[in-house]
Parts: structure tokens; C-alpha cells; sequence
């Protein structure tokens, strides 16, 4: 990892410590949903063998929708509760960075003063503290854009029509090919690539917010 600041910064090593754990979380639940379903599998095709041919292909059918929870549906429970933790961690990460600002900088607002959601509270924050941050940055749009699938996660189960801003999270989700192809209805997909994608995401920012903090003399 590329580190800006010294490891030694305890707020920034801390942040960095909690982002591997997330990491190390991430690749757990991988390893355990691909030994469920070959644990699966593996119970099915001994169990067939049992049987006489002309039973064997009902007996499949019988546990499809077995087999469809451990190839789809556990994955996607699980990642789209990783997500919503990822942007719990990533709140919480702001939330340090704010209250050190307030203390030193001796800013007059606290963050939950602001109005807005999150992103829009912590951007107004920053800007009070004279914190030089790009909001046009990849970066900073990409986090925006895992907002909006956690709240079609948090506020409509997951499920893309209806959902409040149906179109603009459709066009992110299109080119992300997080869509399910396999449901009835439509609904948002996570893959481990992408759940990858938000740590790298998360550490990129984290990295920009101690840049910034930096080029204030304040670590």
C-alpha cells in the first residue's frame, strides 16, 4: 500500500487496521459461501447416486431452489450486508476526521448541526474546516454512487423498480453488471469484484482525507 502519511499517525493506522479487517471479512465469507456450496454438492451428488437413474433428474429438480440459494441468494444477503457495513466503517472513519477538526481547527458547527445526508453534512464540514478536498473527483462519485445502492438495499430490499431514483441507479448498476438476471423482479446483484471495488474505493478516500489533513499541519 502506497502510504501518504507515516503508519505511525495513530487516527490514520487505525483506519487503515479497520479497512483490513474488512478486507480479511470479505475474503472469510467468500471462502465459507463457495464451502457451503460445495459442501452442497457434494451431499446431492452422493445422495443421487443412490437413486435409480430414472430418479436421479427429479431429484435435482426437488433441490434446485436449494441450489439456487447457495449459488445466488446467500451471496447476495451477505454482500449487500457488506456493503452496508462498509459505509457504516466508512461514516464512522469521517466522523474521526471531523471531530479532530473541530478540535483543532476550533470549527464552531458539529457535523450532525448540517443539514443533508451524510456526504452532503461531512462535504459542508470540510469546507468550514478549509479542508481541500475535490467533490469532482472518481473518488468522491464513486462513493456517492455505493450510497445510492445502499439506500435501494436499506429502503426498498434490494429491489430496483420503485426505487426513488430508479433511473440514475439503474444507469450505475447497468454498467456495473450488478443487476440480477435469475429473480422475478429486479434486484440489485453485488458481485466480490465489486465489494473489492469499495474497499479499494474506501481506501483511496481515506488517503485523500489524510492528504488534505496533512497539507493543514494538523498531523
Amino acid at each position: 500500500m502506497g502510504m501518504l502519511l507515516s503508519i505511525q499517525d495513530f487516527d490514520y493506522f487505525m483506519a487503515y487496521l479497520r479497512l483490513d479487517e474488512l478486507r480479511k471479512y470479505l475474503g472469510v465469507t467468500d471462502k465459507y459461501l463457495q464451502k457451503a456450496k460445495g459442501d452442497f454438492e457434494l451431499w446431492a451428488d452422493e445422495e443421487v447416486k443412490k437413486l435409480p437413474p430414472q430418479q436421479r433428474q427429479e431429484f435435482y429438480e426437488f433441490y434446485s431452489d436449494e441450489y439456487w440459494r447457495h449459488e445466488e441468494k446467500f451471496p447476495r444477503i451477505l454482500r449487500n450486508s457488506f456493503l452496508v457495513s462498509a459505509l457504516s466503517l466508512l461514516e464512522y472513519e469521517i466522523n474521526v476526521v471531523c471531530r479532530r477538526l473541530k478540535k483543532d481547527q476550533r470549527v464552531e458547527v458539529s457535523l450532525s448541526d448540517l443539514k443533508g445526508d451524510t456526504l452532503e453534512q461531512a462535504k459542508l464540514f470540510f469546507k468550514f474546516a478549509g479542508l481541500n478536498l475535490r467533490y469532482d473527483s472518481p473518488t468522491w462519485q464513486e462513493i456517492n454512487n455505493y450510497y445510492l445502492v445502499r439506500n435501494c438495499i436499506v429502503h426498498n430490499g434490494g429491489l430496483i423498480k420503485a426505487f426513488k431514483q430508479e433511473q440514475k441507479l439503474r444507469n450505475y448498476i447497468t454498467h456495473k453488471n450488478i443487476i440480477s438476471q435469475d429473480t422475478i423482479e429486479e434486484e440489485l446483484a453485488l458481485t466480490g469484484q465489486f465489494c473489492e471495488e469499495i474497499i479499494e474505493t474506501m481506501q483511496a478516500f481515506i488517503e485523500e482525507l489524510y492528504k488534505a489533513l496533512t497539507e493543514k499541519k494538523l498531523v
